[in-house]
Protein backbone atom coordinates (compact mmCIF):
# COMPACT_ATOMS: atom_id res chain seq x y z
CA UNK A 1 0.00 0.00 0.00
CA UNK A 2 2.95 2.42 0.77
CA UNK A 3 4.70 1.70 -2.70
CA UNK A 4 1.20 2.72 -4.22
CA UNK A 5 1.16 5.91 -2.26
CA UNK A 6 4.54 6.90 -3.26
CA UNK A 7 4.17 6.01 -6.75
CA UNK A 8 0.66 8.14 -6.54
CA UNK A 9 3.05 10.92 -5.00
CA UNK A 10 5.97 10.94 -7.56
CA UNK A 11 3.20 11.30 -10.05
CA UNK A 12 2.00 14.37 -8.51
CA UNK A 13 5.09 16.25 -8.99
CA UNK A 14 5.82 16.98 -12.44
CA UNK A 15 1.94 18.95 -11.85
CA UNK A 16 2.64 20.39 -8.91
CA UNK A 17 5.97 21.94 -10.83
CA UNK A 18 4.03 22.60 -13.74
CA UNK A 19 1.31 24.49 -11.50
CA UNK A 20 4.01 26.64 -10.04
CA UNK A 21 5.81 27.35 -13.27
CA UNK A 22 2.30 28.65 -15.15
CA UNK A 23 1.37 30.43 -11.98
CA UNK A 24 4.55 32.73 -12.13
CA UNK A 25 3.69 32.74 -16.13
CA UNK A 26 0.02 34.21 -15.73
CA UNK A 27 1.72 36.72 -12.98
CA UNK A 28 4.18 37.70 -14.99
CA UNK A 29 2.79 37.94 -19.02
CA UNK A 30 -0.47 38.23 -18.03
CA UNK A 31 -2.16 39.71 -21.16
CA UNK A 32 -0.53 37.09 -23.33
CA UNK A 33 -1.49 34.21 -20.68
CA UNK A 34 -5.19 35.42 -21.07
CA UNK A 35 -4.83 35.71 -25.02
CA UNK A 36 -3.42 32.17 -25.32
CA UNK A 37 -6.62 30.45 -22.93
CA UNK A 38 -8.64 32.43 -25.01
CA UNK A 39 -6.98 31.06 -28.24
CA UNK A 40 -6.72 27.52 -26.93
CA UNK A 41 -10.69 27.47 -26.08
CA UNK A 42 -11.00 28.77 -29.50
CA UNK A 43 -8.84 25.64 -30.63
CA UNK A 44 -11.06 23.21 -28.31
CA UNK A 45 -14.32 24.38 -29.44
CA UNK A 46 -13.27 23.74 -33.02
CA UNK A 47 -12.13 20.79 -32.29
CA UNK A 48 -15.41 19.65 -31.04
CA UNK A 49 -17.25 21.22 -33.78
CA UNK A 50 -15.20 19.80 -36.49
CA UNK A 51 -15.08 15.97 -34.04
CA UNK A 52 -19.38 16.40 -34.63
CA UNK A 53 -18.80 17.20 -38.25
CA UNK A 54 -16.94 13.99 -38.88
CA UNK A 55 -19.79 12.41 -37.09
CA UNK A 56 -22.67 13.11 -39.42
CA UNK A 57 -20.46 12.25 -42.48
CA UNK A 58 -18.65 9.19 -40.91
CA UNK A 59 -21.66 7.40 -39.80
CA UNK A 60 -24.68 9.12 -39.02
CA UNK A 61 -25.96 8.34 -35.94
CA UNK A 62 -29.89 8.95 -35.07
CA UNK A 63 -29.24 8.91 -31.54
CA UNK A 64 -28.30 12.38 -31.89
CA UNK A 65 -31.21 13.88 -33.03
CA UNK A 66 -32.14 16.03 -35.79
CA UNK A 67 -28.85 15.25 -37.68
CA UNK A 68 -29.12 18.89 -39.56
CA UNK A 69 -29.40 20.62 -36.65
CA UNK A 70 -26.08 19.12 -35.87
CA UNK A 71 -24.22 19.99 -38.47
CA UNK A 72 -25.63 23.33 -38.33
CA UNK A 73 -24.35 23.70 -34.40
CA UNK A 74 -20.77 21.85 -35.55
CA UNK A 75 -20.45 24.83 -38.31
CA UNK A 76 -21.05 27.58 -35.95
CA UNK A 77 -18.84 25.69 -33.47
CA UNK A 78 -15.91 25.77 -36.13
CA UNK A 79 -17.07 29.55 -36.54
CA UNK A 80 -17.07 30.74 -33.21
CA UNK A 81 -13.72 28.73 -32.30
CA UNK A 82 -11.97 30.68 -35.58
CA UNK A 83 -13.32 33.98 -34.02
CA UNK A 84 -12.10 33.27 -30.65
CA UNK A 85 -8.69 32.60 -32.15
CA UNK A 86 -8.29 35.11 -34.92
CA UNK A 87 -9.54 38.21 -32.46
CA UNK A 88 -8.18 36.80 -29.17
CA UNK A 89 -6.70 40.48 -28.00
CA UNK A 90 -10.12 41.65 -28.96
CA UNK A 91 -12.37 39.57 -27.02
CA UNK A 92 -10.08 39.90 -24.06
CA UNK A 93 -10.47 43.82 -24.18
CA UNK A 94 -13.78 43.65 -24.42
CA UNK A 95 -14.29 40.69 -21.79
CA UNK A 96 -14.09 43.61 -18.37
CA UNK A 97 -16.51 46.05 -20.13
CA UNK A 98 -18.97 43.82 -20.45
CA UNK A 99 -18.53 42.42 -17.09
CA UNK A 100 -18.66 46.29 -16.04
CA UNK A 101 -22.03 46.95 -17.98
CA UNK A 102 -23.68 44.18 -16.64
CA UNK A 103 -22.61 44.76 -13.03
CA UNK A 104 -24.03 48.35 -13.47
CA UNK A 105 -27.41 47.52 -14.87
CA UNK A 106 -27.46 44.79 -11.92
CA UNK A 107 -26.63 47.64 -9.54
CA UNK A 108 -29.26 49.68 -10.56
CA UNK A 109 -31.91 46.99 -10.95
CA UNK A 110 -31.02 46.48 -7.37
CA UNK A 111 -31.75 50.22 -6.32
CA UNK A 112 -34.53 50.51 -8.24
CA UNK A 113 -35.77 47.02 -5.97
CA UNK A 114 -35.09 48.85 -3.37
CA UNK A 115 -37.70 51.57 -3.78
CA UNK A 116 -40.24 49.13 -4.46
CA UNK A 117 -39.64 46.42 -1.73
CA UNK A 118 -41.51 47.22 1.59
CA UNK A 119 -39.26 46.70 4.52
CA UNK A 120 -35.81 47.17 4.93
CA UNK A 121 -34.37 48.47 2.21
CA UNK A 122 -30.98 49.55 3.61
CA UNK A 123 -29.38 46.27 2.58
CA UNK A 124 -31.13 46.41 -1.48
CA UNK A 125 -29.53 50.41 -1.01
CA UNK A 126 -26.17 49.52 0.12
CA UNK A 127 -25.79 46.15 -2.13
CA UNK A 128 -27.06 48.53 -5.01
CA UNK A 129 -24.45 50.87 -4.20
CA UNK A 130 -21.47 48.76 -4.22
CA UNK A 131 -22.49 46.82 -7.54
CA UNK A 132 -22.88 50.05 -9.42
CA UNK A 133 -19.58 51.25 -8.22
CA UNK A 134 -17.70 47.99 -8.69
CA UNK A 135 -19.29 48.18 -12.17
CA UNK A 136 -18.60 51.57 -12.91
CA UNK A 137 -14.80 51.01 -11.81
CA UNK A 138 -14.09 48.03 -14.05
CA UNK A 139 -15.95 49.80 -17.02
CA UNK A 140 -13.51 52.89 -15.98
CA UNK A 141 -10.63 50.75 -15.71
CA UNK A 142 -11.03 47.50 -17.32
CA UNK A 143 -7.24 46.77 -17.48
CA UNK A 144 -6.72 47.31 -14.14
CA UNK A 145 -9.54 44.89 -13.31
CA UNK A 146 -7.70 41.92 -16.13
CA UNK A 147 -4.35 42.14 -14.34
CA UNK A 148 -5.89 41.61 -10.60
CA UNK A 149 -7.88 38.59 -11.89
CA UNK A 150 -4.79 37.63 -13.36
CA UNK A 151 -2.31 38.33 -10.45
CA UNK A 152 -4.90 36.11 -8.09
CA UNK A 153 -5.18 33.35 -10.55
CA UNK A 154 -0.92 33.20 -11.19
CA UNK A 155 -1.41 33.38 -7.16
CA UNK A 156 -3.35 30.62 -6.85
CA UNK A 157 -1.60 28.13 -9.21
CA UNK A 158 1.52 29.04 -7.63
CA UNK A 159 -0.02 28.02 -4.08
CA UNK A 160 -1.92 25.05 -5.25
CA UNK A 161 1.68 23.95 -6.56
CA UNK A 162 3.53 24.50 -3.26
CA UNK A 163 1.10 22.67 -1.52
CA UNK A 164 1.75 19.88 -3.77
CA UNK A 165 4.87 19.82 -2.93
CA UNK A 166 4.27 20.08 0.73
CA UNK A 167 1.90 17.21 0.68
CA UNK A 168 4.27 14.98 -1.45
CA UNK A 169 7.13 15.86 1.36
CA UNK A 170 5.13 15.20 4.22
CA UNK A 171 4.03 11.96 3.42
CA UNK A 172 7.84 10.78 1.93
CA UNK A 173 6.74 10.75 -1.92
CA UNK A 174 10.01 12.37 -2.79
Amino acid sequence: MQVMVKDMLRRKLIPALISIVLGIVIIIARKSAVDLLVKIIGGLIIAGGVGFIAMYFARPNPALGNLKMVLIIAAIMVVIGLLLINYAGQIVDMFPTIMGIVLILNGLSHLTMAGVEPGDRFISVAFGIVTLAFGILIVARPEFIMNALMIYIGIFFVVNGLMDLILIKRLGGI
